[in-house]
């Protein structure tokens, strides 16, 4: 009865549709550390990180603005101008990035071979995630699941076949399939609205006002999540930039791991109990259903950490790479450091939840900026091991800096 309550075969296929695009992606990521050379696996990774930060940037976090401003709209043509306007503003933003992207990545040199692959897929990611968000605000939950299962299973998928069937690849190779999974997500959608709207393609507006109004509004979104990716991903550049490639591959290998716990996290915690909490931030049930969150928070780490360090110890057998074996005990503070910053989220949401956005930024720029000065300091000393307990400290800061915020402020 319980799990029929909570765990619905819709719920189900939806969360195993996210868990194995995402599984699938780590899945080739190990397969990579294990096939390519320390080198090149470590400018793959540089070039992964490198695009999850710019996908952020481009989007400048308009989306909380938009998608929250677009549901709340009642007529069908306000929609439809809204949706295109969006569209409008994310073409701005990409013309300027393709200009820039050209003069950056051709003088960084784990970018350079790949200039224009790298662009189009910084740019494919991003419009494809704005896609997922709409898709999922409309209520089309499993559609946005199935084309993000394509998107990143799919090519995946290949991958781990061609690696199981003895075939070599290179990166580029990878970057191509990557970036064919996404066009052919973007192109079916984009002939699914045409034949639901084409009709009424003459009837779009363009709303400058409210680009200008979103721009405004999401600033301080953008800012705060700027700060947090920082935390989450720069430590893997200043690696590289004392320590060279083949340690950032490694780096890289181990933090992946224990960023996996957000993404666990997200995914069977946040996107369900998330929703009800906002809803019911001015009912008398808050108080339980906040409890509710923070007892399923804590146990959902628990068990990430768990299946973490039970898979670990097979997978560099697996692996065989004495490099790797070497490091593993950085995966204990990076561990450490990304279950804090996760078991925080219960004072965060407290802070959102309240709309106390500006108290969420500051503690995220406060966090961040301490996290790059640690890290550049420890790891310039101790190596990987300094830019892993960098990480372990930031992750216990922002939890300090989160819990303090939120200590007067009841639900």
């Amino acid at each position: 009865m319980i799990f029929k309550k909570y765990f619905s075969f819709y719920k189900l296929l939806n969360v195993v549709l996210r868990i194995s695009g995402t599984g699938s992606k780590f899945l080739v990521f190990a397969i990579l550390s294990k096939v390519f050379s320390d080198f090149d696996f470590g400018n793959y990774s540089l070039i992964i990180s490198l695009i999850t930060l710019t996908i952020f940037i481009l989007g400048l976090d308009f989306y909380n603005f938009s998608v929250r401003d677009i549901l709340k709209t009642v007529s069908v043509d306000e929609i439809r101008n809204k949706i295109s306007s969006s569209i409008l503003f994310y073409f701005a933003v990409y013309l300027i990035f393709v200009v820039s992207g050209l003069v950056i990545f051709e003088n960084l040199s784990y970018t350079s071979p790949y200039v224009e692959l790298i662009i189009l897929l910084c740019i494919t990611e991003h419009f494809s995630q704005e896609i997922y968000r709409l898709l999922v605000g409309f209520g089309k939950v499993l559609m946005a699941n199935i084309l993000l299962f394509i998107r990143t299973a799919g090519w995946s998928s290949l991958v781990v076949c061609m690696a199981l069937w003895g075939y070599s690849f290179s990166v580029e190779y990878i970057l191509n399939i990557w970036l064919i999974a996404n066009f052919v997500t973007i192109i079916y959608v984009f002939a699914y609205l045409l034949n639901k709207n084409y009709k009424t393609l003459h009837m779009i507006s363009l709303d400058y006002n409210w680009i200008f109004e979103g721009i405004k509004v999401s600033f301080v979104f953008f800012i705060a999540t700027f700060f947090l990716k920082l935390i989450e991903y720069s430590n893997r550049f200043i690696v590289n930039y004392y320590l060279g490639e083949e340690l950032t591959g490694i780096f890289t290998f181990f933090s992946s791991i224990a960023i996996l716990i957000t993404l666990y996290i997200n995914t069977i915690v946040i996107s369900f109990e998330l929703p009800e909490l906002i809803k019911s931030v001015n009912k008398p049930i808050i108080n339980d259903l906040f409890f509710k969150f923070k007892k399923s928070l804590r146990l959902q780490i628990i068990v990430s950490v768990v299946i973490i360090l039970a898979i670990i110890k097979p997978i560099l057998m697996w692996q065989n790479k004495a490099g790797f074996q070497y490091y593993l005990p950085i995966l204990f503070f990076l561990l450490f450091g990304s279950a804090l910053m996760n078991y925080s989220l219960i004072y965060h949401f407290k802070l959102y939840i309240r709309h106390k956005d500006k108290s969420i930024a500051k503690i995220l720029i406060n966090a961040g900026v301490v996290s790059l000065l640690v890290c550049f300091l420890l790891t310039k000393y101790f190596g990987l091991y300094g830019a892993s307990i960098a990480f372990a400290i930031s992750g216990l800061y922002l939890h300090f800096l989160r819990c303090s915020k939120t200590k007067k402020i009841s639900l």
